[in-house]
């Protein structure tokens, strides 16, 4: 059963690389490790990609250390060993720097993610990678968007092909086609070594990804493809018919010029 659910994952990573234009010749990507189903698989899916490719290019592994005593990538370690992958980790109290340092109404996961990114980013300029690739999925893609809409009331969801803020770090996304339950699938049919995050902090904010993803569940029982409708919805934006304040004051600019072009006219 792993080989084809293996084979299909790969084709959609493909696509996705096709797509947005995520991979080139020489490339040297590095892939954010943290144990969990979805990096795992997207590391050993572009591993699989670069055995068949007809381009060049680099990849390996680097974990964040939280910092937590549970937390062992030993046995990260030897499975990479295995797949014959270089790897590196990074250790940082992340924990206790939360802990320290977090104000009231900061989102604790917004503030962990920063720190990582930081981290990351550091990380792969020292090293020379030129891309850095992180585990999100299909069902991510949805839910950051749906929570961005409901709770910040922002129409702001991922990008697969994204320059960092820092302008020299380029992010790529490889499993956007990727549904969650696939990832799961394969995680599990593969033994593979998976660590979920236990961060005291946790409850305070998985409740509304929760909600979300029962929400979508319950919406998918009676519109199915309304995942693939969502995602599809993130590429076909239409501004004109957002509330585009700028636009709509170019509008009205432009209209007020062609009344006084018209008046002035007139007058000769």
């Amino acid at each position: 059963m792993k080989k084809p659910l293996f084979k299909s994952i790969t084709r959609l990573v493909g696509k996705a690389v096709g797509d947005f234009g995520l991979i080139e010749n020489r490339d040297r990507i590095l892939v954010a490790l943290s144990g969990g189903k979805d990096s795992w698989t997207l590391l050993l899916a572009l591993k699989e990609l670069r055995r068949k490719a007809p381009i060049n290019y680099e990849i390996g592994a680097v974990t964040v250390h939280p910092g937590s005593e549970w937390f062992d990538c030993g046995k990260i370690r030897e499975r990479l060993v295995q797949e014959d992958i270089p790897y590196q980790v990074i250790s940082a109290d992340i924990v206790e720097v939360v802990k320290e340092n977090l104000t009231p109404g900061t989102n604790p996961c917004s503030f962990c993610a920063r720190l990582r990114r930081g981290l990351l980013y550091t990380h792969a300029a020292e090293h020379h990678w030129n891309k850095i690739a992180l585990g999100h999925h299909l069902d991510d893609f949805i839910e950051t968007l749906l929570l961005n809409l409901f709770f910040s009331g922002s129409i702001k969801g991922m990008s697969p092909n994204l320059l960092a803020d820092d302008h020299k770090n380029r992010i790529i996304r490889p499993l956007v086609y990727v549904r969650e339950e696939m990832t799961r699938r394969y995680a599990l049919s593969m033994g593979l070594p998976t660590y979920g995050c236990s961060c005291p902090f946790q409850g305070m904010t998985a409740s509304r990804r929760y909600w979300v993803k029962n929400l979508l569940s319950r919406i998918e029982q009676e519109i199915p493809e309304v995942k693939s409708n969502l995602l599809a919805g993130m590429g076909r934006v239409e501004q004109r018919h957002l509330l585009n304040r700028v636009m709509a004051v170019d509008t009205g600019r432009a209209a007020n010029w062609q009344r006084m072009e018209k008046k002035q006219c007139l007058q000769e």
